[in-house]
C-alpha cells in the first residue's frame, strides 16, 4: 500500500503516518493540560514546532539538491514535489519543543508523556507499512505496447527501473512528463517505463505528439490493473526498483527535477551498496 484514499483525498502513506503521529501527540497534550493554566502555551508550541519542522525539512532538501534549484529559484517554493528530509524536520521540531517549554518542568513532563502514545502509534503504523511494502515488488501483470502485444515487466529486471503510472487527463502527470523525458535521456543506466492507465493508444499518441514528447518504453494498462496491484490509489505514481525488482522508493504526486534527482540518488546508492557487498564476498 503506497497511498491511502480518504474520501476525495489521496495521501501518501508516510505523510499519513506523520499526520496521525502529530495528531496523537497534540490530542494527548491537550488532554493532559485540560485543567492547567499553561494549556494554551503547551498546545500552541506544538503548532509552532510543526511549522518549524516543515520549513527545516524543506531547507535541508533544497540545500542537499542545490544544484537542481539554483537555475530556477522559484522551484524552492514548489513543495508539491514532496521535497523534504524528514529527519531534520523531526529534530528541529523536538528542539523547538524543548526551547518553548524552557524551565517549565510541568510542560516538559507533559510532552514526554504525550510522546509515548505518539511514538507507539507511529512505530505500529510504520511496521504495518513496512509489511505492506515488502509485498510490493515488480508487478506480475502484463502491459501492452503500441501495437497491442503483451509485455511482461519481469523482462526489465537486471537494471535499475523506474515505472511511472500516468494519464493524459492528469495535470501533475502532464507537468512532470518533460522532466521524466529528460531523465530518461540523461540516465542511460536506468530503464524508464511509462505505463498509461486506462486510456487508448490513439489518445496517448495524440497527447505525446501535441506536447512534442519523445518517450521510450510507453506501455498501456487499459484496466488500470498495475496501479491497483502496486497499491497506488492516485496518479501520478512513480516507483523505483533495483535491478532485482525490489521496491526502493516511491512517490505519489508530481515530481520536480530535484525530487526526481533525489529518488535516483537513492536508487544509485542502493545499487552501489549491493555492488560493494558482492565485491567483499569475492
Amino acid at each position: 500500500m503506497l497511498s491511502i484514499s480518504i474520501g476525495p483525498f489521496l495521501i501518501a502513506v508516510p505523510l499519513f503516518i506523520t499526520i496521525v503521529g502529530i495528531s496523537v501527540f497534540w490530542a494527548t497534550t491537550h488532554w493532559l493540560t485540560r485543567k492547567s493554566p499553561e494549556k494554551k502555551q503547551a498546545v500552541d508550541a506544538i503548532f509552532n514546532s510543526v511549522w518549524v519542522g516543515v520549513v527545516v525539512a524543506r531547507i535541508a532538501f533544497v540545500l542537499t539538491l542545490w544544484s537542481e534549484y539554483k537555475a530556477d529559484w522559484w522551484q524552492i517554493f514548489n513543495i508539491r514535489d514532496g521535497g523534504f528530509i524528514p529527519y531534520y524536520g523531526w529534530m528541529a521540531s523536538v528542539f523547538m519543543l524543548i526551547v518553548s517549554s524552557g524551565r517549565k518542568r510541568k510542560i516538559s513532563q507533559v510532552y514526554l508523556q504525550a510522546s509515548i502514545p505518539a511514538l507507539c502509534v507511529i512505530v505500529a503504523l510504520k511496521y504495518v507499512a513496512f509489511l505492506s511494502n515488502t509485498e510490493v515488488g515488480l508487478p506480475q501483470s502484463s502491459v501492452r505496447n503500441s501495437i497491442g502485444d503483451k509485455v511482461s515487466l519481469q523482462t526489465f529486471k537486471g537494471r535499475p527501473l523506474v515505472i511511472n503510472y500516468w494519464a493524459t487527463w492528469c495535470p501533475p502527470c502532464r507537468k512532470e512528463m518533460p522532466i521524466l523525458q529528460a531523465a530518461q535521456h540523461h540516465h542511460s543506466d536506468v530503464t524508464f517505463l511509462f505505463v498509461n492507465q486506462g486510456e487508448s493508444t490513439s489518445t496517448v499518441t495524440e497527447f505525446l505528439q501535441a506536447q512534442g514528447l519523445e518517450l521510450d518504453n510507453v506501455f498501456y494498462d487499459p484496466a488500470s490493473q498495475l496501479s491497483r496491484e502496486s497499491g497506488a490509489a492516485g496518479l501520478p505514481t512513480t516507483l523505483f526498483f533495483d535491478a532485482s525488482g525490489k521496491l526502493i522508493a516511491n512517490r505519489m504526486g508530481e515530481l520536480s527535477q530535484a525530487s526526481l534527482a533525489h529518488y535516483l540518488q537513492q536508487l544509485n546508492a542502493n545499487e552501489n551498496g549491493i555492488q560493494n557487498k558482492e565485491s567483499k564476498r569475492k
